[in-house]
């Protein structure tokens, strides 16, 4: 005979649970938000958005809490059950808030030793006095150190469980084991309204699990081990209705955020920052001489997406409005996705915080595994990341979990791959060889450089302990140079995350050797652009300047399937080439007829060659001036407008987007761009100022950083601005002013 029976969880740990919740999530709030995004100050723009949107405010306050109040009841029912069944006594409510203020603190530290970047500002911008416990615990404990003491008081928990069930076989004991179930399968899918629904039944109900006849908990348990199991069993049915087709092979552009080419095997202490890419490089086409035609993540991809130009289809920042978003996917400005499509390809979309320009314009993904970005969702992280305690859980740090505020798949320093290599083995297991592409973007090296544990220590040094430990973002306002020991940290980091990626890519590309696919599939590896890491005065970031290499010449490879192209052995191009050069290269491979003129070249005819027989020149241009403040030389040279935080507005009809709608800004934005076209052995950067027209012409080869100009007495000069202004009237229809070229405005072109 068992045990007596009683409420297994009863209204007094509620009570407890929603006391602790209701505690640590004002607390939190009230000293632990911050104003602080990126590295910057958006203290005023915030304050005007929840004044404007207060009820978006509640909403996101009041979903944040309820998480918070799940995954809290939760734990407390747990850790009651635990002492439940083994003293068969009221445990005191302290015993109980201690037992799960400890797991939560033993998570929490597990948590920030692996994602030490997410918790960066509360160290760093609000509390920095702490800093010293996060340096102990990442240079002193493993991460997985703690998981193991936490799966530990898991496992107690469950052999105290199922040593209950074992030894009684009462329905109190079977209702517990279902009752655990549940919230586990909740837990790992981030179902937390099922999860309150769940809890609330169970507070009702009370003791009531005793008329329940037994049988039933058995086909419950099997239900529930079901549920479990159905994503796997899902999958496998559902990949038999893809099947492999002749000439269609699976396409996988394989990217990331920031990557430059001089990255590809570099060496540190004779180790290669990319073991994987080195191995991928010798089995396909390697274009030396890439360069992507605007360092902006938006119009980058909108690029070499459309295989047009963002003077052409006019996404030249990355906040483009309503009339300028729709041009793309139209008649005009076909995606490569929209071409393939056609011939009938499926085509998909995985990535982190940079991938967030998939979900907003129709790029013509069949499917898009990545967060989304507006003011909506930038509330919802920023009182998330406030909720420290339960932040582990929704991270997913251990234990599974993560998916619980979808929101969060956009945070700028949560650069951990795993997430997105689980979505990306989900889809290729359900469409193995049928015809289908993937755009994988991780945006681990985009700033603020945020490898997960351990690859932020690979190349970083030990012994740093100032503000760019783990991270460093870029704050466009900010002009005065870090000291050398600085600078070394942050391009450590920077290393360590281009090593991270690598890591990425490597698990993909063996991930598609293990299932037979690798030798029939395109796979293609680029980057949207670089990244300038203070060389000469360059400064960090990308998008501000066309100075130097780092911000517009990118890795690009292309391994076709084995069978194709077999007898060429030069596998390695030297001659320059663009990013709007994929659309005409795929559209040949497949045979597909151009519907109209592109800028770029089919790269098909010169697989075997080492350089071009003609001269070739390629265009590029800046992104957007996120600021209007500073000493950079950039900020000496342009024509001002307003900062970023004055120039956008909120757009609610947009789902709550952040645009720049005024058509005066837009095109005051076009018309102060700086433009460049190079080709092997020269670059040559149009400057408009508000003093006239600037022309800076650099010898690519013998000054890469670009410190000697050489206009205007340079053979190459007249000619290579020739060639600038021929290409910018003709793919722009702009106008000249004297030397200034005036941008075509939207109003003026006539869509099809």
């Amino acid at each position: 005979m068992g045990p007596n029976q009683a409420p297994l969880f009863p209204i007094r740990i509620f009570k407890i649970s929603l006391y602790y919740s209701v505690f640590f999530y004002l607390f939190f709030l009230i000293f632990n938000t911050s104003f602080t995004i990126m590295g910057v100050d958006v203290g005023d723009f915030l304050k005007q958005y929840l004044g404007a949107f207060f009820g978006v405010y509640l909403t996101t306050t009041f979903k944040v809490f309820s998480v918070s109040l799940f995954l809290n009841t939760t734990l407390f029912t747990l850790v009651h059950l635990g002492f439940y069944f083994v003293t068969r006594k009221e445990t005191k409510w302290f015993l109980l808030v201690g037992t799960v203020f400890l797991i939560q603190s033993l998570a929490l530290f597990q948590s920030m030793i692996k994602f030490p970047q997410i918790y960066g500002e509360f160290f760093f911008f609000r509390y920095p006095s702490f800093a010293p416990f996060l340096y102990f615990l990442t240079d002193h404990i493993s991460p997985n150190f703690l998981s193991i003491i936490l799966a530990l008081v898991c496992l107690v928990f469950l052999g105290i469980l199922v040593i209950n069930v074992y030894l009684y076989k009462t329905k109190e004991s079977f209702f517990a084991l279902i009752y655990v179930l549940v919230l586990t399968f909740v837990h790992i899918h981030g179902l937390y309204w099922i999860g309150i629904l769940f809890l609330s039944l169970v507070l009702w109900q009370r003791d009531r699990y005793q008329n329940i006849h037994i049988k039933t908990y058995g086909f419950l348990f099997g239900f529930l081990m079901f549920l479990f199991i159905l994503p796997n069993v899902w999958l496998t049915i559902s990949s038999f209705r893809h099947s492999k087709e002749n000439g269609k092979p699976p396409i996988f552009i394989l990217s990331a955020d920031s990557l430059r080419y001089d990255k590809i095997g570099y060496k540190i202490n004779g180790e290669s920052l990319t073991p994987n890419i080195d191995s991928f490089k010798n089995e396909s086409f390697q274009f030396h001489d890439h360069h992507t035609t605007i360092p902006r993540t938006f119009p980058s991809w909108t690029d070499t997406l459309t295989g047009k130009y963002a003077m052409d289809h006019k996404i030249r920042d990355m906040f483009p409005s309503p009339d300028e978003k729709q041009r793309i996917g139209s008649s005009r400005y076909p995606t490569l996705q929209q071409i393939l499509k056609k011939i009938g390809y499926d085509h998909f979309a995985i990535g982190s915080f940079a991938a967030d320009i998939f979900p907003r314009a129709n790029f013509g993904f069949d499917a898009v595994f990545a967060p989304n970005f507006n003011a909506r969702i930038m509330t919802m992280q920023r009182t998330a990341e406030t909720q420290i305690l339960v932040l582990p859980f929704l991270l997913g740090s251990w234990f599974s979990g993560g998916m619980y505020l979808e929101e969060l798949d956009g945070l700028s320093t949560w650069g951990d791959g795993d997430r997105l290599l689980h979505r990306f083995r989900s889809i290729v297991k359900e469409r193995n060889f049928s015809p289908y592409s993937i755009t994988y973007f991780s945006s681990v090296i985009h700033f603020p450089y945020t490898p997960a544990y351990p690859h932020y220590k690979r190349f970083t040094n030990h012994d740093y302990y100032g503000k760019y430990k783990y991270l460093k973002f870029v704050d466009p306002t900010e002009s005065n140079l870090p000291n050398k020991a600085e600078i070394s940290q942050i391009r450590s980091l920077f290393d360590s995350a281009v090593y991270a990626f690598d890591q990425e890519f490597g698990e993909m590309v063996g991930f598609l050797k293990e299932k037979g696919i690798y030798d029939d599939a395109i796979i293609i590896l680029t980057a949207d652009h670089g990244e300038a890491l203070y060389e000469d005065v360059h400064g960090q970031g990308h998008g501000e300047h066309l100075r130097g290499e780092s911000v517009t010449h990118v890795p690009f490879m292309i391994k076709f399937p084995k069978s194709d192209f077999k007898n060429i052995e030069e596998e390695n191009f030297y001659g320059i080439t663009s990013s709007v050069d994929l659309v005409p290269t795929m559209m040949d491979y497949f045979k597909i007829q151009l519907q109209s003129e592109y800028p770029g070249k089919s790269l098909l005819p010169i697989l075997g060659e080492k350089s071009w027989k003609e001269e070739r020149f390629v265009y590029a241009e800046t992104g957007i001036w996120f600021s209007d403040r500073g000493d950079h030389f950039f900020q000496k040279q342009r024509i001002p407008y307003p900062n970023i935080l004055s120039l956008h507005q909120v757009v609610p009809e947009e789902d709550y987007q952040i645009m720049i709608t005024d058509p005066m800004y837009r095109e005051t934005i076009a018309f102060s761009k700086h433009r460049s076209i190079q080709n092997s052995n020269y670059k040559l950067i149009y400057i408009p100022t508000r003093e006239g027209v600037k022309f800076e012409m650099y010898d690519r080869i013998k000054d890469p950083l670009n410190q000697n100009n050489l206009y205007p007495n340079h053979p190459m000069a007249s000619k290579m601005k020739e060639v600038l202004y021929k290409t910018v009237v003709k793919w722009e229809n702009a106008s000249l002013a004297g030397e200034y070229l005036i941008p075509s405005s939207i109003s003026d072109i006539n869509e099809n």
